[in-house]
């Protein structure tokens, strides 16, 4: 008979994605610790791989975040599975793996908790949300110098995150969300201004939970909740509009 041959034994990958420009993939592997993400490019000249111990969580999966738009890096997360009412978790921790030399460095300690972040769209800054002596602050941080700007969010303890960048990224919304239950959540949703600095509430203790959110325009943010309903908010006026789903196409 014939011997197998090594390929025969590659598990399947419990999350596969692929580069924006095609020149790479990502799988990841191993929901129970070790896990482990296998980066190749596509002609399968170059492979990485990133191992991870699972940092104390049971079911965890290593997930890219965002793939550089210079083709250098790709940001990726340890994913974890969790029960309760977590609205905003992008993942535990954030590390960026150089894609010429295949050398990992850590941007986020995962301290084993819980993270909201989001990389804009040119991959120049990175928007997390931090907890401090009670407080929940949003942190802008330039990925080129490292230089940080914060906002104040709340002056009690609440979940922060579902970032979404304007379109020219100069400004930033997220929701910013108080309660222990479905029932007795009650959410602002923060606009900043990453020019003057300034932020500003759009909605305020809106009891509504919004799992989605992006810009139609540069005045326009469409929302959509839990029971699949959406609305477009007009960020200059303030008006709110009941607007059927699926979501409408996002402008350039």
């Amino acid at each position: 008979m014939p011997t197998p041959t090594q390929a025969e034994f590659v598990p399947e990958p419990d999350f596969f994605e692929r580069s924006p420009d095609g020149q790479w993939t990502a799988s990841s592997f191993g929901i129970y610790p070790p896990s482990w993400m296998q980066v190749e490019l596509s002609d399968g000249s170059v492979v990485w791989e990133v191992e991870s111990d699972g940092e104390g969580w049971f079911e965890v999966l290593l997930r890219p975040v965002h793939w550089s738009v210079d083709g250098r890096y790709l940001y990726f997360t340890l994913a974890p599975y969790v029960d309760g009412f977590v609205l905003y978790m992008d993942g535990s921790g954030l590390q960026r793996l150089d894609l010429d030399d295949g050398q990992v460095t850590e941007v986020l300690a995962s301290e084993g908790e819980l993270q909201s972040f989001s990389i804009s769209p040119a991959s120049d800054l990175l928007a997390y949300v931090r907890s401090a002596e009670g407080f929940e602050w949003l942190i802008l941080r330039d990925l080129g110098t490292g230089e940080e700007r914060q906002w104040k969010l709340t002056d009690a303890p609440a979940q922060a995150g579902s970032f979404s960048w304007s379109p020219n990224a100069s400004e930033l919304v997220l929701l910013v969300t108080q309660g222990f239950s479905q029932e007795e959540a009650l959410t602002d949703l923060v606009l900043v201004d990453l020019r003057s600095g300034t932020q500003e509430r759009l909605l305020e203790q809106d009891p509504r939970i919004f799992y989605r959110m992006l810009w139609i325009d540069e005045h326009t943010l469409y929302l959509e909740d839990w029971t699949v309903t959406g609305w477009s908010l007009d960020l200059q006026t303030g008006e709110m509009i009941l607007t059927p789903t699926p979501i409408p196409t996002s402008g350039p």
